[in-house]
């Protein structure tokens, strides 16, 4: 097997832990591999494979033989998806108030459309240089005020605010013992909720490390 076709293989069984298929273009979007592979030749391949039934095909997904009542599944969490969506806009609104504040996005499943029903809401937070604690003491009391937020240890958290992750604007890039394939996707897939000065586009150019593990991935 070729490189291009096993790189394809990892990025649809890698997609498949979280019951996830993907379209072509995600597909190519998101490529495990050691080196970028053009869109071209993504397709190409995904034809052939197609074709010899080494991956399979349903309402323009794509997923491993075996797999294809992923497809349905992914359907129905987009759908639960959007409703976590309009609750952590919600808070954003108030979230944009604490002036230290800079970036909030969402993380984990729901950036990518793919929340299950009883699932929490995992929320990144960018703030002001030397200002992290105060922000993240402050965003905790906020959200207890006009939210529901997940409290450590809580197991029922269905569409619960997650307050998971604080990063000073200063300190933008992911520490070096974290930089793995798992976190390489967490800051792709993010989805930007609001910031200011686009802080982003800094956020992405901090984590270009992430190329080692998506070498095919832009934003």
């Amino acid at each position: 097997m070729n490189q291009s076709r096993q790189a394809i293989l990892q990025t649809l069984a890698y997609a498949d832990v979280f019951d996830y298929p993907l379209t072509q273009a995600e597909i190519g979007r998101f490529l495990i591999s050691k080196r970028k592979i053009s869109q071209e030749r993504v397709l190409k391949e995904v034809a052939v494979m197609k074709r010899e039934k080494q991956i399979v095909t349903s309402r323009g997904l794509f997923c491993l033989p075996g797999r294809e009542k992923i497809v349905a599944l992914r359907k129905k969490r987009g759908e639960w998806s959007q409703k976590k969506l309009r609750l952590a806009r919600q808070a954003v609104k108030w979230l944009r108030l604490i002036p230290f504040i800079r970036m909030v996005a969402v993380t984990g499943n729901l950036a990518m459309l793919n929340s299950d029903e009883n699932d929490d809401i995992d929320l990144l937070i960018v703030t002001a240089k030397n200002r992290l604690w105060l922000t993240r003491l402050l965003a905790v009391l906020l959200v207890e005020l006009v939210s529901s937020r997940r409290r450590p240890g809580e197991e029922k958290a269905r569409d619960k605010l997650c307050l998971n992750m604080f990063l000073d604007e200063d300190h933008l890039s992911l520490p070096q013992k974290e930089r793995d394939l798992f976190s390489a996707h967490e800051v792709c897939q993010l989805k930007v909720l609001w910031e200011r000065e686009n802080l982003y586009q800094d956020f992405l150019k901090k984590n270009q490390w992430i190329k080692t593990f998506l070498p095919n991935w832009k934003s």
